[in-house]
């Protein structure tokens, strides 16, 4: 069985603005890298993209008893707000 799991986080495209919505708290572990902190806390960040709705598409297949799947998991376009401190990063959405 091969399982291959990628979390992309794209570069910002333009600067935002709006009112902070929910906020998430994640441990840094010492990261100052945002896809580093969000690599370390991936299933508390999955779980709150998953509060705020996401499209999910799933396609699979078998072709001489081999399956192939794949599933794709998108988040509409959304700003966010990160604040970073030492211990910690707060992400909200911006409404």
């Amino acid at each position: 069985m091969l399982y291959n799991e990628t979390l992309l986080i794209s570069k910002t495209m333009h600067k935002c603005s709006g009112m902070p919505l929910k906020p998430l708290q994640l441990e840094s572990k010492n990261d100052t890298k945002l896809v580093d902190i969000l690599s370390h806390n991936r299933e508390k960040f999955i779980d709150y993209l998953q509060e705020l709705g996401l499209d999910v598409k799933h396609n699979e297949k078998t072709t001489n008893y081999q399956n192939h799947a794949t599933t794709i998991v998108t988040l509409k376009t959304t700003c966010f707000k990160v604040d970073f401190n030492d211990n910690f990063a707060i992400i909200s959405p911006l409404k």
